[in-house]
């Protein structure tokens, strides 16, 4: 058996094949011991990506039986989607195909795994997944998180939703993990891939029903939700936050944008930094901007998606407007 494996000393993402000997490392921040259960051999897929300390993605899929055990990071909540569950059991909790099961911080973990077991684990500080969590029950009383582990199966279509989330999201992850500068924050990602989460686990047990509040009710906090955009158009906004500023659940400002605008709170912002940029882009020259100072000034963090959405809404490049604004 190999020794017990800590958090990477920088920021960092593997896709590996792993035999039973080497499955200590698995698991984000939770060094295990690992004891097999069959002479199985097949290797194991493990995907992880990690910013130590402050958050991780686990994408895991295993061939072989085994029985683990390992003290949870004291500071980190995990949330496990269970993709595939194959009778295993994590913390005692039998598992079921598209579950959710949240481990607290400093759970001591045990889980018996049997071959075809796939999960996505998110791993992230405890006060962020408990600032989501207000969000999801803004306005209304929020059950109190336990110190215990908890599970709740989702609704085939809600799980289906979030499982169409994980490879897109860790695709990106990969990409810009290895950056020089690491936020102190998770991603945005990934931050709005938990908060899906959180949004399904609370419809699945009841907190939140299908729809709240009035037409009118909507249309004020779509309003309200609008002004604060444009008024912090320049900075990061993660719905979350968002939420919490409004003082409504996230399922809630969802309705209330698709009632009054047709689409997501995200596709809105994504619209304005585009229209931002358009009316920056056309006096960019005579002001003495570049397209990338544009870009950044409005808030975008990924020049290449902004180029294509760009494109997208405008039918031309962000190049195109920049060095045609002489003519305008």
């Amino acid at each position: 058996m190999k020794g017990l494996t800590k958090w990477p000393p920088l920021p960092s993402y593997r896709d590996v094949e792993l035999g039973p000997d080497e499955l200590t490392s698995a698991a984000s921040g939770l060094p295990v011991k690992i004891d097999r259960l069959s002479s199985g051999w097949l290797p194991s897929r493990i995907r992880q990506i990690q910013s130590p300390g402050r958050w991780a993605l686990d994408l895991s899929e295993f061939n072989c039986a085994f029985r683990a055990i390992g003290s949870f990071n004291p500071d980190s909540v995990a949330l496990v989607a269970i993709q595939r569950a194959c009778d295993s059991t994590i913390c005692g909790i039998p598992l079921q195909d598209d579950m959710v099961v949240t481990i607290p911080a400093g759970t001591t973990v045990t889980a018996t795994v049997h071959p075809g077991l796939i999960y996505a684990a998110a791993i992230v500080p405890g006060a962020i997944w408990a600032e989501i969590i207000q969000t999801v029950a803004a306005g209304a009383i929020a059950e109190q998180a336990t110190d215990s582990p908890s599970a709740v199966r989702l609704a085939p279509s809600h799980a289906q939703a979030i499982r169409s989330r994980i490879e897109p999201m860790a695709g990106a992850l990969a990409a810009s993990v290895c950056s020089e500068v690491q936020p102190e924050r998770p991603p945005m990602m990934l931050l709005e891939y938990l908060g899906a989460l959180a949004d399904a686990e609370a419809i699945a047990t009841g907190l939140l029903p299908w729809t709240t509040g009035s037409a009118g009710r909507h249309l004020r906090q779509a309003r309200a939700a609008e002004d604060f955009i444009r008024a912090h158009i320049r900075e990061e906004i993660p719905i979350i936050r968002l939420c919490k500023e409004i003082g409504v659940s996230r399922r809630q400002l969802e309705y209330a944008f698709r009632a009054k605008f047709g689409i997501s709170p995200l596709e809105f912002i994504r619209t304005l930094r585009l229209n931002e940029a358009r009316r920056m882009l056309i006096t960019a020259r005579e002001n003495g901007l570049s397209v990338t100072k544009v870009a950044m000034d409005v808030g975008v963090t990924h020049l290449g998606r902004f180029a294509a959405s760009y494109r997208s809404l405008f039918g031309e490049s962000p190049r195109e407007t920049y060095l045609g604004s002489r003519k305008r």
